[in-house]
């Protein structure tokens, strides 16, 4: 279980980071903010970067607990959704020479993560809900 706020904090430096690498053509900045969103998403909570800023911010900002708490699966799923579309696209941009594919798929990140940061909608989190519906096994009726 997660802070809500929490996930929105990370996606609002990722959305922001890339977003500001795409207009002062900072490409390094791609493959970097996918491999912290790797970390956080492959390796767990104690590799996430974001997760430490944070509670730094929470402690510093004085801010009180959650309301409630949210489940911590649907932000990592999206996590790992974002360092396949910034790996793919760091890919696209140093070996492949195609940086307006790259920065495209980099900007549909930022987009994203934005959207979450701002509005609370996780598109990558509605498609994890989402795929675990379709993926469960249905019930038997009367067994």
């Amino acid at each position: 279980m997660v802070d809500p706020r929490q996930p929105r904090f990370g996606q609002a430096i990722t959305g922001v980071a890339v977003l500001v690498a795409f207009i002062l053509r900072a490409p390094i900045v791609l493959p970097v903010v996918g491999a912290l969103l790797g970390a956080a998403s492959l390796l767990g909570s104690r590799f996430n970067l974001y997760a430490y800023g944070f509670r730094a911010f929470k402690r510093a900002a004085r801010l009180g607990p959650p309301r409630e708490l949210e489940e911590a699966a649907p932000p990592r799923f999206a996590n790992l959704v974002g360092f396949l579309f910034l790996g793919v696209a760091s890919l696209l941009l140093y070996v492949a020479e195609l940086s307006a594919v790259a920065w495209g798929l980099g900007l549909v990140v930022s987009a994203l993560a934005l959207l979450a940061a701002t509005t609370g909608l996780c598109v990558g989190c509605e498609a994890y809900v989402i795929g675990r519906r379709l993926l469960a096994r249905p019930e038997r009726a009367g067994a």
